[in-house]
């Protein structure tokens, strides 16, 4: 069976720094480009259509429902969906010769190659960092929890496809501070929906396991400072996760 087009396709927020990259990344096998941007202050839109996308604005409906929102505006019912932080690498090449285009409930996964403090990560958790990037419409659509998405949905099957992204999550420590505050609420808040609750045990035993996970287990001290920062940020939302769940659970119905 022979290609048939792919809609790549973004949704954006203030991403002038790198909406561009990420369009480029798309366009040697998306036959379009579709940026949905949730009324960016910045020349995220300017910068988007100059590189050939088709631009479309959409007030920020949640993570996961602007996702599946863009996936419905798209021309072709091939999607390949990336973040506005990622860029398809070049080498190794993304292996679409291994697709088979019939099959529409194979949804793909690709690897992702972090960078973080001015360097890439190949050690800790984020060394097996991996995404569904690549699915049919008929079939996949965006679920999971509020900041973890995932594609797929009933009856899709999960399959490795080669090739890399580049993903450049934070922009420096205070970015990256910043994004674990608001992850951590929107966590903790799901969590609360669903009548879990926060117990002293994980608050005491769960961040230091994820520590040691982190750094000894996964590598993370082969990289040093840099390794020890990532995996004692990983205990912080660890922490912060469950901590802001108990917080939730015990100041129900009291007075500011």
């Amino acid at each position: 069976m022979n290609r048939p087009p792919i809609s790549g396709v973004i949704i954006s927020f203030n991403e002038e720094e790198r909406i561009q990259a990420a369009i480029r990344s798309l366009k040697p096998f998306c036959a379009e480009v579709l940026v949905l941007d949730s009324e960016s202050t910045d020349r995220t839109r300017e910068l988007a259509e100059a590189e050939g996308a088709r631009v479309l604005v959409q007030p920020f409906l949640g993570h996961q429902k602007q996702k599946n929102r863009a996936i419905e505006l798209a021309e072709h019912d091939w999607i390949f969906s990336l973040d506005a932080d990622e860029e398809v690498a070049a080498e190794p090449p993304l292996a679409l010769e291994q697709v088979d285009w019939a099959d529409t409930a194979a949804v793909y996964r690709i690897r992702r190659r972090n960078w973080y403090l001015g360097g890439w990560v190949d050690h800790t958790g984020w060394r097996r960092d991996s995404s569904v990037r690549l699915f049919h419409r008929a079939k996949a659509r965006f679920g999971g929890s509020t900041v973890h998405d995932r594609a797929g949905g009933e009856g899709c099957r999960e399959l490795r496809l080669p090739g890399l992204l580049l993903h450049w999550p934070y922009r420096d420590m205070s970015h990256h501070l910043r994004k674990i505050d608001a992850y951590t609420t929107a966590l903790a808040r799901e969590l609360d929906e669903q009548g879990k609750s926060a117990s002293a045990t994980k608050l005491l035993f769960d961040p230091p396991w994820k520590f040691f996970r982190e750094f000894f287990l996964l590598g993370g001290w082969r990289m040093g400072l840099k390794g020890f920062v990532l995996s004692v940020l990983a205990s912080v939302y660890v922490f912060g996760k469950y901590a802001k769940l108990w917080e939730m659970k015990h100041t129900k119905g009291t007075r500011p």
